[in-house]
């Protein structure tokens, strides 16, 4: 049995040098201690190198913004994207906010959003992702695109967008926005009687007046089980021989039923699709 150890005491294998265990456990304390302000001393000496690197690439004028390359744009006029970023020009790279930017852009009505990334050492660069009208909208003495949310977003322009679009009249806030919801179901569901819309009005709480541009006519009707009934309008006409501005409106808004009014009633005869009943409204 090792001397260093008393192998009478209750506790066996007792280490009978106390002072030199304490000495040898006070110097792996230090060498601990010694191994973490090493590693302490690297972590800040990489921060303070950092930080003066940085400091010095956002004074440095090789870093300076020279040139600017934008993509994605096809509505919006170069002239006015440039307008905001040639304020940027000459600002250093890494001094760049591109949360300011996107924000100076998106004021340019056909732009929803940009993707901006720095390219070392002198070249921003800018992908501009744009508005798509689903409509037109007719407030306030002008016309102006509507995009899928329902928001107003450009002045209609013959260089700018697709002037053959739909257009909502008569409507502000959330009736604007529920026309846009129309619009984009009948786009996405019924594209065939979507591209034969050329007006939307609603009317409060639930309903629409719609001009059919092939009927030449105005047809009203609820947002629900809307195309299954504007069949059935379009088979009433053909059976009836209905052209171009020969009705002066038809309702669906009926259950079972569709109401016309014809501009020369006598021309009207008794023919519906079932279980479709005709109407004929004659004053």
């Amino acid at each position: 049995m090792s001397a260093g150890y008393d192998s009478t005491s209750p506790r066996f294998f007792r280490p009978t040098d106390v002072a030199r265990i304490r000495r040898n456990q006070r110097r792996i304390q230090v060498q601990r201690l010694a191994a973490i302000a090493g590693k302490a001393g690297i972590v800040i000496g990489l921060v303070i190198g950092s930080v003066l690197v940085f400091q010095h690439t956002r004074g440095d004028n090789r870093f300076a913004v020279k040139s600017i390359e934008v993509t994605g744009v096809v509505h919006t006029p170069r002239g006015e994207i440039d307008a905001v970023t040639r304020g940027y020009i000459g600002e250093n790279l890494f001094k760049i906010d591109i949360g300011r930017l996107r924000h100076d852009l998106r004021g340019l009505g056909w732009i929803k959003r940009i993707e901006a990334e720095k390219k070392l050492p002198d070249t921003l660069r800018i992908r501009v992702v744009e508005r798509t009208p689903v409509a037109l909208v007719a407030e306030n003495g002008r016309i102006t695109y509507v995009d899928e949310e329902g928001m107003a977003f450009a002045e209609l322009a013959p260089s700018a967008g697709d002037s053959d679009l739909p257009l909502i009249t008569n409507a502000s806030g959330n009736e604007l926005q529920r026309s846009v919801a129309l619009l984009q179901t009948l786009r996405t569901r019924d594209p065939q009687i979507y591209s034969r819309i050329s007006e939307v009005r609603p009317i409060a709480p639930s309903s629409f007046a719609l001009f059919d541009r092939e009927l030449g006519a105005f047809v009203y009707a609820e947002d629900s089980d809307l195309s299954a009934k504007w069949r059935d309008l379009y088979a009433v006409a053909r059976a009836e021989h209905f052209g171009v501005h020969d009705i002066e409106y038809a309702d669906l808004r009926f259950a079972g039923r569709i109401v016309v009014k014809p501009v020369h009633p006598a021309a009207l005869q008794p023919v519906a699709p079932k279980p479709t009943i005709l109407t004929a409204i004659t004053n």
